[in-house]
């Protein structure tokens, strides 16, 4: 699993913008992504269309330190679309620092909060907030790579040595390794000042640095308004050709991470005596549903999570031997009648 900062303490420089639509190109790759919005100003919820008025616990439960009741990064997961989840953030983030003061262990707590979680993911991608503190080295600790989008503008420049002074002090205080990798946003071939910046960012970073360019373009600023991913919105747009372009170079990385996405790994595992079987379940309010049986000792593992469609059913295909079985779906953690079902 690929574990991945999006950061930048600048704001304005395609952060939640590039957090968004690369893990929205990687869910169409196939790829099984989870977005973490660790900002409390919840650009990337708001991006996504969600309210979180009307949710009861955000990422910031998952954090905090609470004796009445534990909350888990499971527990706020929403559904995007097919292979895309999110972990949506609220204001009441930002008061997570103050509440942490003192608390042993401080720093790793995105970090132990990912390593309980249930379902497994390619990739999880951190969307973090325009400043150094507590919650953007969370995310550092919790990363084996960090992604810098730099937007063609003076002042880019200088923060971005910032930011490569605190990586680099997390590897000496730590021994976190951390590998960088930089991507060049809002580029307007037709200013000198983005072609200079470009072509300074290049000969700083070399190979740390992404070859796709996102270009400033309309369709990304409109995607955004409407709470749609690029890849919902305009697939025509030069947007979307944009992070597909960097997506490709993302998913050619992966055998450096020694990363095998999980619907490869039931292909190269399908056995030639056996049966593919999809489950179905209609639960359009349902937050995750998971299957069991006597196929899996009743044991409700990761890779018997059930994907939401559109049409508000959830489904799954497993690979089974003829044969009759029982199983039962868990409807957000409540369990529901038995089934019995023979296959031929």
């Amino acid at each position: 699993m690929r574990k991945i900062s999006i950061a930048n303490q600048k704001g304005g420089c395609g952060k939640t913008t590039t957090s968004i639509n690369l893990s929205a190109c990687l869910a169409s790759k196939g790829r099984k992504v989870l977005l973490i919005d660790l900002d409390p100003q919840g650009h990337s919820t708001i991006g996504l269309n969600i309210d979180t008025n009307e949710l009861e616990k955000t990422v910031y439960d998952a954090l905090c330190d609470s004796e009445i009741e534990t909350t888990t990064l499971d527990d706020v997961v929403i559904p995007i679309a097919e292979d895309f989840y999110f972990v949506p953030a609220s204001i009441n983030l930002s008061a997570l620092e103050q509440e942490l003061s003192g608390v042993p262990n401080r720093e790793i707590k995105l970090k132990e909060a990912i390593k309980k979680l249930y379902r497994s993911y390619d990739y999880i991608l951190i969307d973090c907030p325009p400043s150094l503190g507590l919650l953007t080295f969370n995310s550092l600790m919790a990363s084996t790579e960090i992604f810098i989008p730099i937007d063609m503008g003076f002042f880019s420049l200088q923060g971005t040595g910032r930011l490569m002074e605190i990586i680099e002090l997390v590897r000496k205080k730590t021994d976190h390794e951390i590998k960088v990798k930089a991507i060049a946003t809002m580029y307007d071939k037709r200013t000198r000042i983005s072609n200079e910046i470009l072509n300074h960012l290049r000969d700083h970073f070399r190979e740390l640095m992404f070859n796709a360019v996102i270009n400033s373009n309309v369709k990304l600023k409109e995607a955004v308004s409407f709470g749609e991913t690029i890849v919902e919105y305009d697939r025509k747009s030069q947007g979307f050709k944009d992070y597909l372009e960097l997506t490709a170079e993302v998913i050619e990385d992966e055998s450096l991470f020694g990363v095998i996405p999980f619907k490869e790994q039931e292909k190269s595992s399908f056995k030639p005596n056996m049966i593919e079987k999809q489950f179905v379940y209609h639960a359009p309010q349902a937050k995750s549903i998971k299957i069991v049986g006597n196929f899996n000792h009743w044991v409700p593992t990761a890779e018997l999570w059930m994907d939401r469609n559109e049409d508000g059913t959830w489904s799954k295909v497993i690979q089974l031997e003829p044969g009759e079985y029982q199983y039962r779906y868990i409807v957000d953690d409540r369990w529901t009648e038995n089934k019995k079902r023979i296959l031929k």
